[in-house]
């Protein structure tokens, strides 16, 4: 008795086990799997990037009109011509008294380079030591500069002048404007250099870095003698060389960041001319591309792919 009893309640006890896996007279459906993890997206990197020597400050600062600078920079009176190179942002070292130089150099370019149909100016002025370009708009009748960009140049190098430091060009996105594209470079006693450029545009009046990379690289392995030379190293000097262009073909407008490498053997890299564009861009033997389109939210040309050997069409 006292058995069948403890049967009884087991039995109850057990009831609401056996109901609790019934769902509405049926077996409960299977468990489903747990969710597969979220997996961020990789950012997609650019094959380089990076203003280099290139100073770029944005300001909002009202100004004479850019006429008007040109002749205050050359002004004989030293407190005047301070005056006008701290209006286009000149370095301090030169609003010190008794060293506030006259320019070398001043040019002026107006050209359309914002998206409405004013004249925007790019006013440069080379310096003892640097050069400066001082991006200047037209505000209800008055001028404004919204950024200035600053080279400290090479003392003992004659080859760069305001010309080689800024030139303008077609905007690429859209064609009755401009871009501005500025060029500075760095280098050593050892013939090693690196060269960046930097494309700038005003967007609703203000001055956007659309896309800045280092266009132009040499670096060279020492072969003087008493220094052992790695065995995994080629004497001479490797190469790059990037720019930036439009792809026609492709119904998207993307554009393309394009990288050449190449090798400059010792004897090659002595000849005067190795340091020329056409002499580098002669000995590039391997290329790769990385995608680009303009974004209206960033501004700026995102890469959409990695960089990747070009696609021969």
């Amino acid at each position: 008795m006292f058995r069948i009893r403890l049967i009884v309640i087991a039995l109850v006890l057990s009831t609401p086990a056996l109901l609790a896996q019934r769902h509405g007279g049926r077996s409960a459906p299977p468990t489903a799997p747990p969710p597969a993890p979220v997996v961020a997206p990789v950012p997609i990197v650019p094959a380089s990037s990076g203003l280099g020597a290139i100073q770029f400050v944005q300001v909002n600062y009202g100004v004479p009109a850019p006429q008007s600078l040109t002749r205050l920079l050359r002004f004989d009176d030293d407190h005047t011509r301070a005056g006008a190179l701290s209006a286009i942002g000149a370095p301090n070292q030169y609003l010190q008294h008794g060293h506030i130089p006259m320019p070398r150099a001043i040019t002026l370019d107006l050209v359309p380079i914002g998206t409405t149909d004013d004249l925007d100016a790019l006013l440069t002025v080379e310096l003892d030591q640097h050069l400066v370009t001082a991006v200047l708009v037209p505000v209800d009748g008055n001028w404004r500069r919204v950024a200035s960009l600053v080279y400290a140049t090479p003392f003992d190098n004659g080859t760069i002048t305001p010309t080689t430091w800024l030139r303008t060009a077609r905007s690429m996105i859209q064609k009755d404007r401009y871009r501005a594209i500025f060029h500075a470079s760095t280098g050593s006693l050892t013939g090693n250099y690196t060269e960046n450029e930097a494309h700038l545009r005003i967007v609703n009046g203000k001055p956007i870095i659309t896309i800045s990379f280092e266009s132009t690289a040499r670096e060279c392995t020492a072969t003087s003698s008493g220094k052992q030379i790695p065995h995994n190293t080629r004497p001479g000097c490797d190469i790059t060389q990037r720019w930036f262009q439009p792809d026609p073909a492709d119904p998207q407008k993307k554009f393309e960041l394009v990288t050449g490498t190449g090798h400059v053997s010792p004897k090659d890299s002595q000849n005067p001319l190795a340091s020329s564009r056409t002499m580098l861009l002669s000995q590039l033997r391997n290329f790769s591309c990385q995608p680009f389109l303009y974004s209206e939210s960033t501004q700026h040309y995102e890469p959409t792919a990695p960089n990747a050997p070009c696609k021969t069409k």
